[in-house]
């Protein structure tokens, strides 16, 4: 296994480490909000990881020459299972809507269809630009979610989230307006995306 495929690899692997942290009292007790904070800041460490990884794996496949078929297929798969988690994680938080984690998730349950079928007529469907885009979209998305539930959760901490930040600062309109910003933009690549998957290849969608 080459190294790129490593890289997708890692970010499978860090799949389960992410849910632990992101909601960690599902798997053992936190105390307190500090703990809660260090969890979330680790969280937001790995998913910045994982973004990074994305990319370099990508550009030491093409730089290097080592594009593979299993890493055509790898490298949207890892993206696929670690953005999944991700938004079922930001659900259970209550960062986003259940809707839009279900219009994700169904695109990507699409692609991967369409992905099968393809490979059934020996074809590879890879990732393409507006894919990448998405995909980089949501991770902006994930990173921001916990970048704001370390904050809010360092702010309880020390005892200033609900006064001053919530009543006197409107913490709550800026929560809103940072996270819908990036979940906006998300929901419309997502879609535009998926669309374009089926346009495209939509011979494989023929009934006979």
């Amino acid at each position: 296994m080459n190294l790129p495929n490593l890289l997708s690899l890692f970010r499978i692997l860090a799949v389960p480490i992410f849910l632990v942290l992101i909601v960690p009292r599902d798997f053992f007790t936190v105390e307190t909000d500090l703990a809660m904070a260090w969890c979330r800041g680790a969280a937001m460490v790995l998913v910045i990881l994982v973004t990074v990884t994305d990319w370099l794996d990508g550009y030491i496949a093409r730089a290097w020459k080592l594009v593979t078929p299993a890493g055509k297929l790898l490298d949207p798969l890892a993206d696929k299972i670690f953005v999944t988690a991700a938004l079922v994680a930001l659900v259970r938080v209550e960062m986003i809507p259940v809707w839009a984690a279900v219009v994700v998730i169904s695109r990507e349950f699409l692609v991967t269809g369409l992905r099968g079928v393809a490979v059934e007529y020996g074809r590879v469907i890879e990732a393409d630009r507006l894919g990448k885009h998405k995909t980089g979209w949501q991770l902006a998305l994930i990173i921001t979610a916990m970048v704001l539930l370390t904050v809010r959760d360092i702010a309880r901490t020390h005892g200033v989230w609900d006064t001053p930040l919530r009543s006197d600062y409107g913490a709550d309109t800026v929560w809103f307006v940072l996270i819908w910003i990036p979940l906006t933009v998300t929901i419309l690549l997502t879609v535009a995306s998926g669309a374009k998957y089926v346009i495209e290849h939509h011979d494989l969608l023929r009934l006979k």
